[in-house]
């Protein structure tokens, strides 16, 4: 087996960065190193300046900007469970991330995690990868603010929803308000989606459920 089936079996997701971290001496004893924390729904992560490289355990977690001259929040950004996320680590920024659902999150020091990690064979790799899915996920994101609010409506629940056989089970945590914000509509214009899919049986109620059809497509809204 060659060099490139190996590498190319390396970055099968999900990644291994969380193998190696956990290979790793990081102190995870040390809560200057390493920080485990389960957060409530909508509540935010309190993290400091300094760069910081969270591992999504369980749920997840909506990267947001905040715009305080407008009052307004806006995501920019969904991480889903097992993404890895570089706060700061590579340039500043303002993001605050806020829990959708119950989520767990392990937060490492970014320097510890660097020193850590730069003498394995394949972290400049697998460092790579991770910032070219971090890439690829903003831009899919600002993708989707090019479609229709119908569109977005049904990205935004299929993501955050569970995939059953009958449909997508949506959770009571995508609600009007948290539909505006991913999908950067008034809570008004995504209520107003959300009635046109139930009208055209696209979302239909069963045994206290919300669920969201396989098959649903957009229409011109």
């Amino acid at each position: 087996m060659d060099f490139l089936v190996v590498h190319s079996l390396l970055l099968r997701e999900p990644n291994l960065l969380l193998p190696l971290l956990e290979l790793s001496n990081i102190d995870k004893e040390d809560s200057d190193c390493y920080q485990l924390k389960v957060l409530k729904s909508h509540e935010s992560l309190d993290l400091s300046d300094t760069g910081r490289v969270i591992y999504v355990v369980k749920g997840h977690l909506l990267q947001q900007v905040n715009n305080l001259k407008q009052n307004k929040q806006t995501v920019n950004a969904i991480w889903m469970e097992h993404d890895f996320i570089f706060h700061n680590v590579f340039q500043a920024t303002h993001y605050e991330y806020i829990a959708l659902g119950h989520t767990e999150v392990a937060i490492y020091d970014a320097n510890v995690v660097l020193q850590a990690l730069s003498g394995q064979a394949f972290f400049p790799d697998l460092l790579i990868d991770t910032l070219k899915h971090q890439e690829t996920l903003f831009y899919q994101y600002s993708h989707m603010l090019t479609k229709s609010v119908q569109e977005r409506v049904i990205d935004i629940i299929k993501l955050l929803s569970t995939r059953e056989k009958d449909g997508y089970h949506i959770p009571k945590t995508v609600n009007y308000l948290l539909l505006s914000k991913c999908c950067q509509i008034s809570p008004h214009t995504a209520k107003k989606a959300m009635q046109e899919l139930e009208l055209a049986n696209k979302i239909i109620y069963k045994d206290g459920k919300i669920i969201l059809d396989h098959n649903s497509d957009y229409s011109d809204s």
